[in-house]
């Protein structure tokens, strides 16, 4: 190595005395070279422009070099070893690094089946609760609407506001176990049901009980497929859930004939055994799919950080706002056809019409969502949603128009609940996409829960605090207007909060949210 200038003793001696002194090492480092050919670590010499106090002779020079050298060497040397003497940040550094794309097919079309078949029966019975409600108010409770109602809303109240919780424990623990345990739940509100003879231990199986065992395994069938799929992230996960319109469409026949043929506690007990092994077949084939090869996930001070962004806030408001109407009409619809002179049979045949009809919203939800953008087509389907119960169910009287209005509110409704687990995905990623989830669907229940109470407390006091419409024509469609009204506005609120939403992050492009 040469040094292609002159250095003083006092030069060495500067040079030594810094090398002792390491606080000074950095701001010596940094010094830029002020001579463009020399070599870039010879950065802490004296300025070439700096004249030496007395002539030096060629051994004084030599002696220089030599020690610069030394000094140079050592620093030098040092200096790129320095990140290595962390043990375990190189480990956690290629954790962070690596990246497992997902498949976009392979094993993730079986994870698909098994949500299918898991949404089936699961939620297949908890769409179908119309059935049971419109039993439970004309023949075992009779006028207790306001009271009968608040069952099935604490099942799916229980099922999104306490899976926002377990998502935790299913990002931990794995989903096989959540399902499992949460099928021996489900059943076992179904059983318990069965014996029950007051409206409060209703409240207590049908309700809590049914809707804590959906809590556990409904994150991890809403996460599974986006974590399996990008291109058709939006198709796969539309056809995961909609296995729950094909299920209300089968169980609405299916419950209506068993209770009409063996009675509703043995109806009931004959649902614990589908529901049970149904998902536990899900529960066995299900798998989770991680980028980083980790599929135990501990929530972290990111997790928290992608909750208080505003475009999550944004979306969440706009779930909320959305779910105080969106569930009302599933659970309302057989008893207003009862009371507008149709039969029990009709009034479960719009039932099963409008989850038939949401089975198809549902898969083409995510389909047309990777073509036209997810948040899109989300704001189209919460806001035509809107405006089809405020233009087309608060006027129909007659089979035909709410054939037609089911049809509608089925497709368009199906089309948002598909989609909310994919826009999780574009937007936020997947790292924390099971947490996200639980947390979105648990809001989305706090709307559920309140929602159907809110529409009956209205029912009641138009109609003089009796809790239903009594079969008396033209007089009913004006007790149902409020509810409608309130179903139908809450709807559009969260339509506007969504629009917003979309002018915010985009619609069509995947964009990181801020």
């Amino acid at each position: 190595m040469s040094v292609e200038r002159k250095s003083t003793d006092c030069d060495i001696l500067q040079i030594q005395g810094e090398q002792n002194h390491h606080h000074q090492q950095p701001q010596l480092n940094h010094q830029a070279p002020q001579n463009p050919s020399e070599k870039p670590h010879n950065s802490f010499s004296s300025p070439t422009s700096e004249k030496p106090h007395r002539p030096s002779s060629a051994s004084a020079a030599s002696a220089s070099s030599t020690a610069v050298e030394a000094i140079e060497s050592e620093i030098v040397t040092a200096a790129p070893a320095a990140p290595a003497t962390d043990p375990e940040q190189e480990p956690g550094l290629e954790k962070t690094v690596s990246f497992i794309a997902p498949p976009d097919g392979g094993y993730g079309w079986v994870v698909v089946g098994a949500c299918f078949l898991n949404n089936f029966s699961m939620l297949g019975v908890m769409f179908s609760w119309g059935i049971f409600q419109q039993l439970y108010t004309k023949e075992i409770f009779p006028g207790q609407v306001s009271a009968v109602s608040w069952i099935g809303t604490l099942a799916f109240g229980f099922m999104y506001i306490v899976g926002g919780v377990f998502s935790l424990f299913a990002a931990r623990i794995g989903y096989r176990k959540m399902i499992l345990t949460g099928s021996v739940l489900v059943a076992g509100g179904c059983v318990a049901a069965s014996f029950a003879t007051e409206v409060w231990h209703l409240y207590l199986s049908q309700g809590i009980l049914y809707g804590l065992g959906a809590a556990m395994a409904n994150p991890c069938i809403l996460a599974a497929p986006s974590q399996w799929f990008v291109a058709r992230r939006g198709m796969a996960s539309g056809i995961g859930i909609s296995g729950s319109g094909v299920g209300g469409l089968v169980f609405s026949v299916l419950i209506q004939k068993l209770n009409a043929s063996i009675g509703h506690r043995w109806c009931l007990r004959v649902l614990a055994i589908i529901v049970w092994c149904s998902m536990v077949t899900s529960a066995l084939l299900i798998r989770q799919f991680s980028t980083t090869g980790n599929r135990a996930v501990n929530v972290s001070m990111k997790d928290l950080e992608t909750m208080k962004r505003p475009a999550f806030l944004i979306m969440i408001s706009g779930v909320l706002l959305t779910s105080f109407g969106y569930f009302a009409p599933l659970n309302l619809l057989p008893s207003y056809a009862v009371d507008h002179s149709l039969s029990q049979g009709q009034g479960a045949m719009l039932n099963s019409f409008l989850n038939g009809a949401s089975f198809f919203g549902r898969f083409a939800g995510g389909v047309f969502g990777d073509r036209f953008g997810l948040i899109n087509l989300m704001l189209f389907c919460v806001l035509a949603s809107s405006l089809t119960t405020l233009l087309v169910w608060m006027f129909a009287s007659s089979l035909p128009v709410l054939l037609v209005y089911v049809i509608l509110y089925g497709l368009l409704g199906g089309g948002f609940i598909s989609l909310l687990a994919p826009v999780l995905a574009e937007q936020f990623g997947m790292g924390s996409l099971t947490i996200l989830v639980g947390v979105t669907f648990g809001v989305n229940g706090l709307g559920s829960l309140t929602g159907t109470p809110i529409a009956a407390a209205i029912m009641a006091s138009m109609s003089g605090g009796q809790g239903g419409a009594g079969g008396n024509g033209v007089g009913d469609l004006n007790v149902y207007k409020g509810a409608i009204g309130f179903i139908g506005g809450t709807m559009a609120a969260g339509a506007v909060v969504m629009f917003y939403l979309k002018c915010k992050v985009g619609g069509k492009h995947r964009t990181v949210a801020t």
